[in-house]
């Protein structure tokens, strides 16, 4: 096979593996080019920080292959676990939303490959295909209702509770 058709071919096998993911469930084969015509592929070796808690967050990103470890710093400076991420899944959606540091940090616990979509790519993307960077916002915000469906009822309400006086000055 010549390198265009294995190029193609992995273009291809990438768009299918894209379709079935949560993020990317919902998007055209349009929507998805765009997308990935601004992403970058990425390649960890065990052992090695996709991103550091405490650091500005400027990407999201999507593991194609391996595993992530997310863990953060206790009170005491040892490590936190807070679970393993696999193919498919993403993190650091936040980051593409709003500014700030990083909550957590991210450490590929096997060799990984992993797609970044960073904030200053989407926002040049959004001045030519506006449609497309509006679809991934609404699909992250699907997938933040998603996971707080999943959160413990009782943190829930200790979360309304807290947003809700933060609301109501109280």
């Amino acid at each position: 096979m010549s390198d265009g058709a294995s190029a193609a071919t992995a273009h291809a096998a990438l768009m299918e593996f894209l379709r079935g993911t949560e993020l990317f469930r919902g998007f055209t084969d349009t929507g998805l080019q765009i997308l990935l015509a601004v992403a970058q592929q990425k390649s960890l070796p065990a052992g090695t920080p996709l991103f550091v808690e405490n650091m500005l967050g400027d990407a999201l990103y999507l593991i194609v292959d391996g595993r992530v470890r997310v863990a953060r710093r206790g009170t005491d400076g040892r490590e936190q676990f807070l679970m393993f991420l696999g193919p498919g899944e993403s993190l650091g959606e936040a980051s593409v939303l709003r500014s700030g540091p990083r909550m957590c940090s991210a450490i590929a616990e096997s060799p990984a490959r992993v797609l970044e979509l960073s904030r200053r790519d989407l926002n040049t993307l959004q001045k030519a295909k506006p449609q497309a960077v509006l679809k991934l916002m609404m699909s992250i915000v699907d997938l933040f209702g998603l996971r707080l469906q999943d959160v413990d009822p009782d943190l829930r309400l200790l979360m309304a509770g807290a947003f809700g006086d933060a609301v109501h000055g109280h």
